[in-house]
Parts: C-alpha cells; structure tokens; sequence
C-alpha cells in the first residue's frame, strides 16, 4: 500500500528522512501509515509536535498525556467523519497510535474526501455545496472544559464564566449559543460540508477548484447528544442523501488492520475516518488520539 512507511534499519521516527517521506504522503494520498517502529506513548507525542504547532483536544476524552487522549468509543462501528467536525475549529491534522490492537475487527476506515467529491454525481456535489446548520445541546461540562480548551484567559471549568463564553462565541461568526437554566448550552454551528484543498492534485469534471467531502455528518454522536442537521432554507438534511452519500463513500473507503506499534496520521481537512465493529473484549485494544493545527 503506497500509505504504508516501513521501518528499515532501526530508523527512528523523528528522523529528518521519515518526517520529509510524512509530509510528501500527506501531501499526495491525505493519510500515512508507519509501521515496524519503535513507537511509545512519548514517541507519539513528539512526533506530534513535528507537524502540529498548536494541539487541541476533545473534553469529552480522558486524556493518556499533555498531548494526547485515550480513545473509547465503544464497540459498535463508527460513520466516517473528520475529527471534531462539528466543533468551529476542527484540527488540520489527527493522529492515532495503536499500542495494543484488537485482535478481531476495529479496523479504521479512511476515505479520500476529495476522491469521494470527484466522484459524487453532479446533483449530490451540488447539494453538498450549500451550508449546513449543526445544532445540538451540550451539557455543561462539555461546554465549560470546550472553552478552557480554547479561551487563554481559563484554566479550569469552575472558573469559566458566560462572559467567557461569550469571548468564545464572537471568535467565529458563522455559531452561536444560549444557556439553559440547568446550565447545558443550545448551539448552533454553520459549517460547509465541502472544504476547498490547497495545492490540489484531483480535478474533476468542469471543475476549476477542487474541494474535499470533509464533515461529520455521516459520523458518530458517542459522548455528545445526536446533532440536527438543516439547510440555510430550514429543511432537514435527509435520511436518503446521508445514506446515498454512505453508500457511495464506502467504495471508495479503505482500512488499516492495526498492528502493535502503529502510528496513523490523516489530514482532517480531507480524509474521514471511521472504524469497524469491535469483536471481542474492549480491554484487548489501546488506542491514542493526538490532533492539532
């Protein structure tokens, strides 16, 4: 597989030549796979820090270290979608290491976004082109620890105020937000679904600019309660376009069967990512996440 990055010769992972091989991969596929190294929890996170200047994280995830968190999504399979698709600052970059794989399933799916656009037919390009409203409630602690995540000025969720809030608020434009008496916040977020790709390598038909089906909404909701999903014109994203563009994206998905040591690294802003059912105990997996900018 061309995603594939082979240890040969006990390289080490922050070497200069595997980080120039990284970065061409990402560049041309949106996705790596190193395989064979001497890869740890410590080695993960500095590898992060080759690529991310900046990392972020998801509050409801308990973290593993300062850069990283464990990944427990259950056992049942996972819809593609970008990481934190539905937050205003998705990561560029997402990052896991499997230090112990599951023996039976748990394979992570990845489909090429801008592959999946290429393909789509006219009439489901179009109306993936158009912005989407994601609206769900969060209790109060996810938006509380969200914050702190985001706002210099906070560093613990006791302390963080609605002005606070607010300062959060303003830095996108494009959501919004209310606070309910039991303290859980009402958001909104516009997002477009379709992200335009720099240095973009796949145009298809009649196409000056190519774009990447990048979003969650084909995903999960573990953790978080279900979003809703509407047009700029108040109607509801349908069952039957989801499940055309599921259909569609799946054949054009691939998967890692993990082994020990693995360290997988995806462009957030173009490839989904997903995973198939876990069979067998949970405790026979250990799977970190590391992402950023």
């Amino acid at each position: 597989m061309k995603n594939i990055i082979s240890s040969t010769n006990n390289i080490e992972l922050n070497d200069i030549e595997i980080i120039s091989q990284i970065k061409q991969t990402l560049n041309d596929s949106g996705w790596v796979l190193l395989r064979g190294f001497s890869a740890s929890l410590p080695k993960f996170s500095e590898l992060l820090k080759q690529f991310c200047h900046e990392l972020t994280f998801d509050p409801a995830r308990e973290f593993a270290d300062k850069s990283s968190q464990k990944v427990n999504a259950g056992v049942d399979p996972v819809g593609l979608h970008i990481e934190n698709g539905n937050t205003p600052f998705p990561p560029n970059l997402v990052a896991f290491y499997s230090a112990k794989s599951a023996k039976k399933g748990s394979q992570t799916t990845l489909c090429d976004g801008a592959e999946l656009f290429q393909n789509m037919p006219v009439e489901l390009q179009q109306a993936w082109q158009k912005t989407v409203t994601v609206s769900r409630r969060l209790s109060s602690h996810l938006w509380r620890q969200y914050v702190v995540n985001q706002h210099p000025d906070v560093n613990s969720v006791s302390n963080v105020t609605e002005k606070h809030l607010a300062d959060f608020i303003a830095i996108n434009k494009h959501q919004r937000g209310t606070i309910n008496a039991d303290d859980s916040l009402d958001y909104e977020l516009d997002i477009m679904p379709c992200l335009p790709m720099k240095n973009a390598s796949l145009l298809g038909r009649n196409q000056t600019e190519q774009f990447a089906f990048a979003n969650a909404l084909l995903g999960p909701s573990f953790n978080y309660e279900k979003p809703n999903y509407t047009f700029a014109n108040g109607q509801p994203v349908s069952e039957e376009l989801i499940k055309e563009t599921t259909e569609l994206a799946e054949k054009y998905t691939q998967e890692i069967h993990w082994q020990d040591g693995d360290i997988a690294i995806i462009n957030n802003k173009r490839v989904l990512h997903g995973r198939r059912a876990i069979i067998g105990n949970l405790n026979d997996r250990s799977l970190f996440i590391g992402m950023g900018y």
